[in-house]
């Protein structure tokens, strides 16, 4: 805790100030009387922090690194007294550089504890935690009080990450690693024969065995607390963690009585109310106890008291920002305020000047305190222009990097639609072509055969065989031609089945596992041969799902024919899987829903390194013109992301097959809509 300075110190700081100190000391001195007569009055405080940081400025030009540390100690206090704790961060770790660079180490060690006391109060745990295990090694060398204290700030930010875990299995292990932290403190206490820090020791663990559940243990700890002599109990924070580590032991006690654990469910709101009304030093027992209620309220079906508790710790969050928005508030008010203090300044020297030239006697103080305010003015005014010039440097190069970025970003967009559409008209160009021309050949053929046909039918010279012949040859001919023209029909289809709003389908309600093993069948009849295997044994027995099962049939059956087409080209052998789960994913804010993962994966050679990033985009195929349309992945994509609201994730290690992962959320019944047609899956 932060000890303001009192009258004795005010007493001794003027006797320093009557034996003619250096200019260093005397920057020294001034600062630590800033904090003298320091109140709860925020507007008093921002005046001493403003002095302050032109008595920093002093000590910076007067290159003394001690004097320059001190101030920077005073400027800390005065900022965590505000709350300013980004500031009051900033501030011991200058002071703690400072003290490291001139050999002071434990005055380097006090700020170090100044920095993690405010990384504390500011409820940076996680930061707190890193803060003090990344300084630990070095101290454990020493194993000092400096240590013990460190692994103190370890094993609060360790317990109170627990407290704040939502998960109970997270929250234990941060408590685990809380108690082995308060082990080696216990162990450190009493080789240093500290008897208040071993008694503090013993505290905190029967907090956490507490909170673990563990009643005999934490009331062992309690025991060997009421063996030790000598102990303050009137230290900030000993009656609060002491009244929660009693109620949390009645509460875990195991009794068959309902009355009794109503009785301890009492005492433990009424712990938290009264650790409530007691201010900073019981803030921290009273968020514990708050999180408490609120985690075995939810678990004991206790909802009104967990509610309760969630509320207040809402409330205390609250009041803590509208605290830190007045101080914000009021730091604001002062600079505003600057200016006309400087307009004041500047006519209270001018009646400086006149009072000099009145007053003779006087002439020699004047001069000292004129020079002193010049050398404060210069340094400012050259800190002033320097981090003006710095700002405006900064500013145009941020300018000119923003008209740079904007123009890369207006090409790289041009580019970008150009190889869309080019690769749009490639392909639409190179599969429509085919049939087309197919078509149109054929359809050439059937003409010329018909001539021929009716002029040797004119001339009479016609027999049956050449008849039959010549039919025969205009019905394959017409065979060809409606063949050709379906499969530019079926590419119209696929070309409309990238917009997603030609799908359509209402959400059914079936066994998956049941339809997987359906549509698996089918599959069956379509391996290539007898060395081939379709593996679908990492399906469950039966899984109920509300879904898309006809938009979840074309993404799977446009998979089955990628590995017949890719992963199995030229090949006499291969295998290919399908295995189905329940998983949960996140959701909105904290909460998860429920869904449900297929993997399909093969034994091909897999997607290039260099073609894995455009494998989803419409038309890109690495054999257009050769069956393939560059649409299949690209619609099985936006069935899923669009349609089915779920993710589609692709992954092939070089040489390890092609791995496709789909997640699909449960989805609630939707009102019937139209039908959309079922379009057969294309191989890319």
């Amino acid at each position: 805790m932060v000890g303001w300075l009192d009258l004795q110190a005010l007493a001794e700081l003027q006797d320093l100030l009557r034996q003619s100190p250096s200019s260093s000391e005397a920057v020294e001195i001034e600062a630590y009387t800033l904090l003298l007569d320091l109140n709860t009055e925020a507007p008093k405080a921002l005046r001493a922090l403003q002095r302050c940081q032109e008595l920093l400025n002093l000590a910076q030009a007067l290159q003394h690194p001690l004097c320059e540390a001190a101030v920077w100690r005073v400027m800390q206090l005065l900022q965590s007294f505000l709350m300013l704790h980004p500031a009051a961060l900033h501030s011991a770790g200058m002071a703690a550089k400072l003290y490291a660079d001139a050999g002071e180490h434990e005055l380097e060690q006090m700020m170090l504890e100044s920095h993690n006391y405010v990384l504390f109060h500011a409820q940076m745990y996680e930061e707190l935690y890193a803060s003090c295990q990344s300084q630990l090694p070095r101290a454990r060398q020493s194993r000092n009080v400096f240590c013990c204290r460190l692994i103190w700030g370890a094993a609060s930010a360790a317990y109170t990450l627990g407290m704040r875990c939502p998960q109970l299995q997270q929250r234990e292990e941060w408590w685990r690693q809380a108690r082995e932290l308060h082990l080696e403190a216990l162990a450190l206490s009493q080789t240093l024969q500290q008897t208040m820090m071993e008694a503090i020791s013993l505290l905190n663990l029967a907090v956490v065995e507490a909170s673990l559940g563990q009643v005999p243990a934490a009331r062992a700890y309690l025991d060997r607390i009421g063996a030790l002599t000598h102990l303050d109990a009137h230290r900030p924070g000993w009656e609060a963690w002491f009244g929660l580590a009693q109620a949390l032991i009645e509460l875990h006690e195991p009794r068959n009585n309902a009355a009794q654990e109503e009785a301890a469910w009492g005492g433990l709101l009424a712990t938290a109310r009264r650790l409530l009304d007691g201010g900073l030093n019981h803030a921290a027992a009273a968020e514990a106890a708050l999180r408490t209620i609120n985690h075995l309220g939810r678990q004991r079906n206790r909802l009104d008291d967990a509610l309760w508790a969630m509320e207040t710790l809402l409330d205390q969050q609250l009041q803590a920002r509208q605290a830190l928005a007045q101080n914000m508030s009021d730091t604001l008010s002062v600079a505003l305020e600057l200016p006309r203090l400087r307009q004041e300044k500047d006519r209270l020297m001018e009646q400086g000047f006149a009072l000099e030239q009145s007053l003779a006697q006087r002439n020699q103080e004047l001069s000292h305190a004129l020079a002193k305010v010049q050398a404060e003015a210069s340094i400012r005014a050259a800190a002033e222009a320097a981090l003006q010039k710095a700002h405006d440097e900064l500013e145009a190069q941020v300018r000119a990097r923003s008209a740079e970025l904007e123009l890369a970003l207006r090409t790289l967009m041009r580019q970008e639609k150009q190889l869309a559409l080019s690769r749009m008209v490639v392909g639409v160009a190179h599969e429509m072509n085919t049939p087309l021309g197919n078509a149109r050949m054929a359809a050439s053929t059937m003409q010329d055969q018909c001539q021929d046909l009716r002029a040797q039918t004119q001339l009479g010279q016609l027999r049956r065989s050449e008849l039959d012949q010549a039919l025969n040859r205009l019905q394959e001919g017409s065979e060809l031609v409606d063949r050709n023209l379906a499969r530019a029909g079926q590419l119209v289809e696929r070309f409309k089945a990238l917009a997603i709003s030609q799908h359509q389908e209402a959400p059914q309600q079936l066994d998956l596992a049941a339809q997987l093993r359906q549509w698996a069948q089918a599959w069956q009849a379509r391996l290539p041969g007898p060395d081939f295997r379709l593996d679908i044994s990492g399906l469950p027995e039966r899984l109920a799902w509300q879904g898309f099962p006809r938009a979840l049939h074309e993404v799977l059956d446009q998979l089955f024919d990628n590995s017949l087409q890719h992963g199995w080209a030229g090949r006499t052998q291969g295998w290919a899987g399908l295995a189905l789960s329940q998983i949960r994913t996140p959701g909105d804010e904290t909460e998860e829903r429920e869904a449900v993962q297929l993997l399909w994966q093969d034994d091909g050679p897999g997607i290039p390194a260099e073609h894995l990033p455009h494998v989803l985009e419409p038309f890109f195929c690495t054999r257009l013109g050769q069956g393939g349309s560059g649409l299949g992945l690209s619609t099985a994509h936006s069935l899923v992301c669009e349609l089915m609201g779920g993710r589609l994730e692709l992954q092939s290690p070089p040489g390890q097959g092609c791995q496709v992962r789909i997640t699909l959320p449960r989805l609630p019944a939707a009102a019937p809509v139209p039908a959309w047609p079922d379009h057969s899956a294309q191989p890319d």
